[in-house]
């Protein structure tokens, strides 16, 4: 699972302390096709950032599958971690007191634990309100509109049948 970090510069310098963090050079932001200037679509992160805040962002390295960027719209102690192939975003502020107390390598470390857990979370969220979104079906609708019927409506008309069956039947007795 792939994670970008986007931070401010001086939350970058911090994260460079690592031993083992590696630079790069990073990729044009832009390139030139036909005359004029698009971004360039290889780094599918950068793009996808770009079109979402309409800023850019500078790639500054990586540590094994975290990759770092400096945006320099941000300015406060604050970063974004995105996880996994759809970008799903986790603000965290910056913790200078583990930093100090632990080094940079562990708070890496915690980091991608926590982001790992909140994509899991998150993950099963989603998939439980997939599961709670099933339409009702209106028992009505057959009668008012016999062209739009969904099967959920059909299934709310049986269940509705059923239970007016048994309540006739126990009003005769």
């Amino acid at each position: 699972m792939s994670l970008n970090i986007v931070s401010s510069y001086t939350i970058s310098l911090e994260f460079k302390k690592s031993r083992y963090f590696v630079q790069s050079l990073g990729l044009v932001a832009t390139v030139e096709k036909n005359g004029t200037r698009i971004l360039n679509d290889k780094d599918k992160f950068s793009k996808f950032y770009n079109s979402s805040y309409r800023t850019t962002i500078y790639a500054q390295g990586k540590v094994g599958d975290i990759r770092f960027y400096i945006d320099h719209a941000i300015k406060d102690d604050n970063f974004a971690v995105y996880v996994g192939d759809n970008f799903e975003e986790f603000i965290n502020t910056f913790d200078r007191e583990i930093v100090s107390n632990k080094g940079i390598d562990f708070y890496l470390g915690h980091l991608l634990k926590m982001a790992e857990e909140a994509y899991e979370e998150k993950v099963k969220n989603d998939e439980l309100k997939k599961i709670e979104e099933k339409k009702q079906g209106d028992a009505n609708k057959i009668f008012q509109n016999p062209g739009n019927v969904t099967y959920e409506d059909l299934k709310a008309y049986m269940e509705q049948r059923q239970r007016d069956r048994y309540k006739n039947n126990n009003n005769m007795i």
